[in-house]
């Protein structure tokens, strides 16, 4: 069973009015590490245009959150435990690694809304 439920967010992505504002200028590929597997999700004039998964590797991207099986679990959590609650905060505190390009920081808000979205994927009755 995957970590990250990615047809699940794929499809809510695509949709939210509120992701969709944040990435609206976002030319380029998010990675997503969460334990052993990763996911590729490009991104072309704000739009999320594809999603490829696999092992992970070390192929560079502008956007890279990584973390262990672990810290998603608490991360995905519907009421995080604190520290857990943002990607930043996990980074400082839990060991979580988040990228320091200049995307990483301009699409903040984006990558706040995307973790959102996980965490009602991953609590859905």
């Amino acid at each position: 069973m995957s970590i990250i439920d990615m047809k699940g967010f794929q499809e809510l992505a695509k949709t939210d009015p509120e992701f969709m504002r944040e990435t609206r200028y976002f030319d380029g590929t998010l990675k997503l590490v969460a334990g052993n597997e990763q996911h590729h999700l490009t991104f072309v004039d704000g739009r999320l245009t594809a999603v490829d998964s696999g092992d992970p590797d070390e192929t560079q991207t502008e956007i890279m959150i990584k973390g262990t099986a672990e810290h998603w679990k608490e991360m995905l959590q519907i009421k995080p435990r604190p520290f857990y609650q943002s990607l930043q905060s996990s980074a400082v505190k839990h060991g979580l690694t988040i990228s320091s390009s200049h995307s990483t920081f301009a699409y903040l808000p984006a990558l706040n809304r995307m973790m959102q979205l996980l965490r009602q994927l991953n609590n859905k009755a």
